[in-house]
């Protein structure tokens, strides 16, 4: 059975300029430095819409998941909203959501993501919530929090 992560971290600035640096790959590779890195990614680094990407991701330095896509399936710009569907290596099902929208001075981005990964999804969404947690550490977020509850 699928289950649904939610991250969300608050962050001061202009949540124009944030949702700008969260359609950059080398702003993820950054984030994600020490816990992952990702070979493949575009030369453009910008994500686009209708975009499929695929990449080898290499964990913790100690093992690399081949062929993971990623596909860019929505961008609204105005609504500050990425809608990507990933998948590869068990992974049946890594849809994310990414919203960026003002909150008061602050600014308030939430990561919602769907995973099925089989036997192993109960495992890959604690893990994903671990790790769209610390990537808001790294980006020096205010506050984060996250919650895994059974998809809908």
């Amino acid at each position: 059975m699928a289950r649904t992560v939610e991250v969300t971290a608050t962050y001061k600035g202009n949540a124009d300029r944030i949702f700008a640096s969260a359609l950059r790959f080398s702003e993820m590779a950054e984030a994600m430095k020490g816990l992952a890195s990702y070979a493949g990614l575009p030369a453009s680094d910008t994500a686009a819409e209708g975009d499929t990407i695929v990449v080898d991701v290499t964990i913790l330095g100690l093992f690399t998941q081949k062929g993971h896509r990623i596909h860019i399936e929505r961008i609204d710009p105005q609504g500050r909203i990425i809608q990507s569907r990933e998948s590869g290596n068990g992974i049946r099902r890594w849809d994310h959501t990414l919203s960026v929208q003002p909150l008061g001075d602050s600014v308030l981005w939430t990561d919602t993501i769907v995973v099925d990964a089989g036997l192993r999804t109960a495992l890959m969404a604690r893990f994903a919530a671990l790790m769209y947690k610390r990537r808001h550490r790294v980006r020096k977020a205010l506050t984060v929090s996250s919650r895994v509850l059974p998809a809908a």
